[in-house]
């Protein structure tokens, strides 16, 4: 139960995410510094299980995860799988681990992967096998619910176009979108409102040719909830 929506940049990019979960969800920890493979990695940790939902890197590769809820139930959690993931180098890099590696224990996801000068890569599993779409630009926005999947993606994209007129070269139009509750605050607004669950947090993603950060709030973006960047340098 997830949105998110990306524009790329000279050399970089932007990335922005509403995390919509169950109000029984643990709270999540804020984002921190961690290195995974060698690589300074920056990722908020989930309360349930400790994997991530979001993170990106001192390369300036970015990950995020939205779960589906069709297909066998999973025996892991599928945000171990992006921490486990989250220090490669490149996009192509994480398409030929997530090809090599048996996701028979994962639940069916979605999994993008962004870096500058790339069109962002995203990989599909649906609990028995899995889809690589290399040119996954055109899919944005995305979003995920558990309460009505395609009815919720359409409303979203509507909502999308509106704003956005449906092209993606304005993150501040972007952030107008996180925010909306369109037709109002439901389970299908892209700030998402229900009586079982809710929008629980927003990130905003940052890469630039100096500099990686990610801004985090752990409420919905309609709410205002002061939050924190952590920023570190890229490494070409």
């Amino acid at each position: 139960m997830c949105t998110a929506s990306w524009v790329h940049r000279d050399d970089g990019f932007q990335l922005l995410f509403n995390r919509d979960e169950k109000r029984t969800r643990l709270r999540a920890d804020p984002p921190r510094i961690e290195t995974r493979d060698g690589v300074l990695t920056i990722a908020p940790v989930d309360g349930d299980y400790g994997g991530a939902w979001i993170s990106v890197n001192e390369r300036g590769l970015a990950l995020c995860l939205l779960n589906a809820s069709y297909g066998p139930r999973g025996l892991r959690s599928r945000g171990l799988l992006l921490s486990e993931l989250a220090g490669s180098r490149t996009a192509d890099e994480v398409i030929e681990r997530l090809a090599g590696a048996d996701l028979g224990s994962y639940a069916a996801l979605t999994m993008v992967a962004l870096q500058p000068g790339r069109k962002a890569a995203i990989v599909e599993w649906d609990g028995l096998a899995a889809n690589m779409l290399d040119d996954g630009d055109a899919q944005v926005p995305l979003a995920s619910s558990s309460f009505d999947a395609v009815g919720v993606r359409l409303k979203r994209r509507e909502e999308f176009a509106r704003i956005t007129g449906g092209i993606c070269a304005d993150e501040a139009r972007l952030f107008q979108f996180h925010e909306s509750h369109a037709r109002g605050a439901d389970a299908y607004s892209p700030c998402m409102h229900r009586a079982d669950a809710e929008t629980v947090s927003f990130s905003w993603v940052k890469v630039s040719p100096l500099e990686v950060s990610f801004f985090y709030t752990p409420a919905a973006p309609c709410q205002w909830v002061s939050g924190r960047t952590v920023a570190i340098p890229r490494v070409r």
